[in-house]
Order: C-alpha cells, then structure tokens, then sequence
C-alpha cells in the first residue's frame, strides 16, 4: 500500500476541500470595434475586473480578454487600454482558438461581448490535480451599451 506523507495527505485535503466553482469571464473586443474603443466601455469593464469578485465572492474568477486583431502589435495595444487580464489572445475570429471554442456558439457573435461561463472542477490523481468537470454558459451581454447597463447595475448572474 503506497503511503502518503503529511504534506501530501495535507495538499489532497486542502485541493478538496477548497476546490470550488469558478467563473470565467471572457471579454472579445478589437481595435476596429468603435464601441469597444469609447471611455465609457473601457471604464465598464476595468470595474468590473475591480468589483466582480466581491459581487460573487463564492466563485474563484479568472478574466480572458480576446482581441480580433491579426496584427500582433495592434493587439496588444488595445489591450493596454485596459489593466490586466489572467489569460489574453489575440488573433483573428477565424483564427483565435478561445473565438472558435467559445464565441462562435453564441446567436450572435459581436463586438464588444462579455460570456460568462460557470465552470466546475475536480480534483484527481494522487496529486489533486484540477480537472474541468463542466462548463455551462451563465451570462451573455452583446453591445457597448448593454456591458455599460450590467455593470452600472450590479452585475447579476440571474
């Protein structure tokens, strides 16, 4: 029988116990999105980077920006408009990974659009490693003025 050390006995416990949902927010702009571009929509969405988690404090959060510009540079000047993200890609819808894998099964894939999934994970091994159980979409805002409303008005999950 393959026996286990404190530590390790402690990690597997601690990965168990504190294993939890998290909450994925994608955001999908580019530098030729006008409403991506105005104040009000970069200021929209730097707050709710600074407020979502303490509006949902059960959930880790984990923020992806995906930038729609083929011109590396180009991209990564957006995205300094705005503080920072956990993951970032940038690259054309056709050619973005995160774009094919989430976005385009959306009704309508615009710009700028917020999708918010909610996504459970499960430790295993003899290490606790994380592994994404399931992922379910649990909010959509597609237009610069829809982001600005939900976020201005709490930004409910419901």
């Amino acid at each position: 029988m393959k026996r286990l050390s404190f530590l390790t006995f402690f990690l597997l416990l601690t990965t168990s116990v504190l294993a939890q949902n998290q909450l994925t927010v994608f955001y999908f702009g580019a530098t030729s999105c006008g409403p991506c571009n105005r104040p009000e929509v970069i200021e929209s969405i730097d707050k709710l980077k600074a407020e979502f988690d303490s509006i949902h404090p059960k959930y880790n959060t984990k923020f992806v920006m995906v930038v729609f510009d083929e011109d590396m540079e180009t991209g990564l000047e957006f995205i300094e408009k705005y503080d920072y993200w956990d993951e970032v890609s940038i690259g054309s819808r056709y050619d973005n990974e995160l774009s094919l894998d989430n976005l385009n099964k959306t009704d309508i894939p615009g710009l700028p659009h917020i999708l918010i999934y909610e996504e459970t994970f499960e430790p295993v091994g003899d290490w606790g490693i994380e592994v994404r159980e399931s992922k379910k979409l649990v909010k959509e805002i597609l237009e610069g003025t829809k982001v600005v409303s939900w976020v201005n008005s709490g930004m409910k999950l419901d």
